[in-house]
């Protein structure tokens, strides 16, 4: 059970606003609601999140209201959001408290701020605790959806994908992503997913992304590539799921190089260093399965055995 709930508070209070993840942040509503003494204590002893919010970030300008917050999340929406969607107030806190009990934390505010629009921008975009541009919170903005439905196709995806992208840009206190120009946009985001829904029992949204994802090809780094059939789930459904994704960004924390401060990788892994990491964090070789998922090419071996070189200190 939630320690903190405020949705129909916020009704009560005429409250408009859910926040989350595309383009921009959230903005602030006034509201003056006593509190029980079981619900304040949710978010011990850090302060509640603002009631609006002013989006200034890209073509962003909505002033966003609050409508929900609990120890995991903060949800703002903008005046278009039907009010009536009160949904994602368990699902995205699911969400985050999933990943922070996985991935660790994010910064010192326990929340995801999510902002949702109606109607607007074409997608959604994250933003961590590290950029000012967001005012140093992790951030799903997303737009283009009204809500009402919640499945996987009425936004869903969309929002658990952006929020796949704060943990790949933000893991174990580094920012930046290394394997960004290898797997792209997209398909870490896929086997992200796939877990957050195994992880909350969502078993209909699971197999309806596995159905999909199997069935899915790119064409990178070659002409047919299955990434989650050929590569992620192999790894995540043999060596240990939600903890292997962990591992991964556990290693690149502790050994791939970041900057004189270490809070930013300070480069891009390249192919060889990318099937190494995930050998370490699989704890198995796993050339053979990247050669049948992606070619191998002269390069890459001589890149797989300087990675294994440089970076001894992963063993499998």
């Amino acid at each position: 059970m939630k320690t903190m709930n405020f949705s129909k508070l916020a009704f009560a209070a005429g409250l408009v606003g859910l926040c989350l993840f595309q383009t921009s942040c959230s903005s602030e509503v006034k509201e003056d609601i006593a509190l029980n003494s079981e619900t304040l204590t949710a978010a011990v002893n850090y302060p509640d999140p603002p009631l609006t919010w002013q989006e200034h970030w890209f073509e962003h300008n909505q002033l966003v209201q609050r409508v929900f917050f609990d120890d995991h999340l903060a949800l703002y929406f903008d005046d278009d959001v039907d009010t009536a969607v009160t949904w994602p107030n368990t699902f995205l806190s699911d969400v985050w408290e999933y990943v922070k009990s996985n991935y660790g934390s994010f910064g010192d505010d326990p929340r995801l701020f999510t902002i949702l629009h109606t109607g607007k921008y074409s997608g959604g975009h994250p933003s961590t605790y590290f950029d000012s541009s967001h005012d140093y919170r992790n951030v799903i903005d997303c737009g283009p959806y009204t809500w009402t439905d919640e499945t996987p196709t009425g936004g869903i995806n969309m929002l658990v994908h952006e929020v796949g992208h704060i943990v790949e840009i933000a893991s174990k206190g580094v920012k930046s992503s290394p394997a960004w120009d290898i797997w792209k946009d997209s398909k870490w985001a896929e086997i992200f997913i796939y877990d957050v829904y195994k992880n909350l029992g969502k078993d209909d949204f699971a197999q309806e992304i596995y159905d999909d994802l199997m069935n899915k090809y790119d064409n990178f780094p070659r002409q047919n590539t299955q990434w989650f059939k050929d590569w992620f789930y192999p790894i995540y459904s043999q060596y240990g799921e939600g903890a292997v994704l962990n591992n991964f960004f556990e290693l690149l924390a502790a050994h791939f190089p970041k900057n004189a401060s270490g809070t930013e990788y300070s480069r891009r892994m390249n192919w060889g260093e990318f099937v190494h990491f995930w050998s370490g964090a699989a704890g198995t070789d796993l050339k053979p399965l990247a050669q049948n998922a992606f070619g191998w090419s002269t390069e890459w071996e001589n890149q797989w055995v300087q990675a294994k070189s440089t970076f001894n200190q992963i063993t499998y």
